[in-house]
């Protein structure tokens, strides 16, 4: 049962990609249901992928409580690239609740969460996505005028892309800045 409900999840992410946030939904749900109560990288990602749908959907309490309850099954998994989407897709949920309530306490989590997104995929060996983060990092230290921090991020943002000549990218730090 748990390639079946690997194979929704993975049919999911496709209806996710074409626009189709209900019937991608239904199907993680789907998929959810069929997994056993125990601690799977599977579950894990599918948890990951609803939350991505919620987060889309503008429903970012769904998404951050999908995070919350995904976040145990992320400590124990061993793959760094996973691990650093979560962290990197949980920010970015932080971040949006926290600019629409003004919650400070989630813009601080927020960047705690990227640092790790941004560990994990050093440690995954992906600067570009790295690099993407780092990115991250500098504009919502921007967004709360610290300034010195956020240069730093860019900076470390910026070297990633040119040794990995990302001429797009690139003109993305360069946009932040």
């Amino acid at each position: 049962s748990e390639k079946i409900a690997e194979a929704r999840m993975e049919l999911a992410y496709c209806y996710w990609r074409e626009g189709a946030f209900d019937e991608a939904r239904d199907l993680l749900y789907e998929a959810l249901g069929q997994l056993a109560d125990g601690k799977s990288e599977v579950k894990a990602v599918t948890l990951l992928r609803l939350a991505l749908v919620e987060k889309v959907s503008n429903r970012l309490n769904d998404a951050l409580r999908l995070h919350l309850e995904a976040a145990p099954l992320f400590e124990v998994i061993s793959n760094h690239t996973v691990k650093g989407r979560f962290h990197n897709e949980f920010a970015q949920v932080l971040r949006r609740l926290g600019t629409a309530e003004g919650r400070p306490d989630y813009i601080d989590r927020a960047l705690i969460e990227y640092t790790a997104a941004s560990y994990h995929f050093e440690q995954a060996g992906h600067a570009r996505y790295q690099a993407c983060v780092e990115n991250n990092l500098g504009f919502l230290f921007g967004t709360i005028k610290r300034f010195k921090e956020a240069h730093e991020h860019l900076d470390r943002s910026q070297a990633l892309l040119t040794r990995l000549r990302d001429k797009v990218h690139l003109a993305q730090v360069d946009d932040t800045r």
